[in-house]
């Protein structure tokens, strides 16, 4: 690769394919909005505690990604997950477990969740029905009570749309067993081990740095500077410049005022439909009409210190119940022992939305109350225990696969094919819902195109299967 690679976004795939190329001693020049690395995977450090965006464990099935994270970080201690789901006021093993949801739900509801899959079941074989959204996709293979108890309430509340117009596209890479079926046949012990699913339920275990999980992306960071490549935080994209075919430079600002960073190849992790309005000249009317289909779901994040040495030895509660605010709390104390001081522990508290819609708009104040009541009612806190609290926000947490957002990211990814020296990948820029394993591939294979003039990219394949990644 000859001239200089300008890469738009310093979460996990940019830096990764920054590393990559920095390496190799390709002039490369990351670009970033934030004040900090890591995008979502960042690690902040507080007053003695350490907060991750969420819970953030790393796993791959690829030898080769850990080598180079432990490159980076050196070994890292091996933890043993342990996840719960808060419903009709008790917690449930997460993943489903048989023996564990079907002694302790109720004989009359656990009889009726099953007996309706096993009609559910018959009536597919005589009359089968696609899995034209998620709500069918669950309902063919778990029937539709257990759905209305479980799956449907808390799809609902992530995501804030019927599930019944949300795509099955991503089911499988979310739910974590086949069927109901798979968890019949584990509880009466006629299936055993793995599923075939990739980080399925019976294969816990996961990796975390002691010093929180964005230590692999400061990390990073340094050994790209080191290399001679530059990193530029408080730097948003806001015009990417375009001619022939080809990008040509990009206007970020600085200091409030715009600066012009020329390339010879660009590499975008941006949220699609952000690059597609920031390209000059601007884009047809269709593809910006595309792109302001293509919607993220919203987080409002809400950090809280304990002053108690445990909540519990979780690592994260999901909470579908919608009179609940957020949807997961974590414990970070669970990640690594270094996230609080001893005696102390701090939870991360997750809600859900839309940008600008009405809780994303509800003062903080009452958002802290309502937040902090529920986790007293779910039996996790006493008030008086919290001794402080702050609060963050991401506008691009999750893609939202409504039904038509393939049709939509097809016509923005054919009008992005036209520009011969952007590659474009990562979470949000390929508007995939991946792990940082996956992000950190799709990194690793951009700046591989690049030094090898690969005709044809590997980093659209990455993270495409669909199997589960929980």
């Amino acid at each position: 690769m000859q001239g200089k690679v300008v890469v738009l976004g310093a979460g996990p795939c940019g830096l990764s394919a920054a590393w990559k190329l920095s390496e190799k001693g390709v002039d490369v020049e990351v670009l970033e909005g934030a004040s900090h690395v890591g995008g979502l995977s960042h690690t902040l450090e507080r007053d003695g505690y350490l907060f991750d965006f969420g819970p953030h464990r790393f796993h791959t099935d690829n030898p080769a990604l850990l080598m180079e994270v432990e490159r980076l970080v050196g070994p890292m201690p091996v933890r043993t997950r342990k996840t719960r789901v808060h419903f009709m006021g008790r917690y449930y093993h997460y993943p489903l477990s048989a023996g564990n949801l079907l002694s302790s739900l109720s004989p009359w509801l656990g009889a009726t969740c099953f007996a309706n899959f096993v009609t559910t079941w018959m009536r597919r074989r005589v009359h089968p029905v696609d899995d034209n959204s998620f709500e069918a996709w669950v309902v063919n293979r778990f029937g539709r009570r257990l759905y209305d108890v479980y799956f449907g309430p808390y799809t609902a509340k992530v995501w804030g749309r019927d599930p019944g117009r949300l795509s099955a596209s991503w089911a499988a890479q979310r739910v974590a067993v086949v069927d109901l079926w798979d968890l019949v046949l584990r509880l009466v012990r006629i299936r055993r081990g793995y599923n075939h699913f990739h980080h399925s339920p019976y294969k816990p275990d996961f990796y975390y740095p002691k010093e929180g999980v964005g230590r692999i992306y400061d990390r990073m960071a340094e050994e790209i500077v080191n290399n001679g490549g530059a990193i530029s935080l408080n730097s948003p994209v806001r015009e990417v410049l375009w001619s022939d075919g080809r990008v040509r430079s990009v206007l970020v600002e600085r200091d409030d005022r715009l600066e012009e960073r020329a390339g010879d190849a660009f590499i975008s992790t941006l949220p699609v439909p952000d690059l597609i309005r920031s390209l000059r000249p601007i884009v047809p009317e269709d593809v910006t009409a595309a792109a302001d289909r293509l919607q993220f779901r919203a987080m409002i994040f809400l950090f809280l210190t304990l002053d108690r040495a445990s909540v519990t030895d979780d690592h994260w509660i999901y909470f579908p119940a919608r009179h609940l605010l957020f949807n997961r709390v974590s414990e970070m104390k669970n990640f690594t022992a270094s996230a609080a001081p001893v005696g102390r522990t701090s939870l991360t508290v997750e809600i859900t939305c839309d940008l600008g819609d009405e809780i994303w708009n509800t003062p903080e104040p009452e958002l802290y109350e309502r937040s902090v009541e529920g986790l007293v009612e779910a039996g996790l806190i006493r008030q008086e225990e919290v001794q402080s609290h702050f609060f963050l926000r991401s506008r691009h947490a999750y893609p939202t696969y409504d039904l038509s957002f393939e049709v939509n990211l097809g016509r923005l990814a054919y009008h992005l094919a036209g520009l011969e020296n952007l590659i474009v990948c990562g979470r949000q820029g390929l508007f995939r819902y991946i792990n940082q394993d996956h992000a950190m591939e799709m990194g690793f294979c951009a700046a591989e195109d690049l030094l090898t003039n690969r005709p044809i990219s590997r980093v659209g394949r990455v993270g495409a299967e669909r199997v589960y990644f929980g």
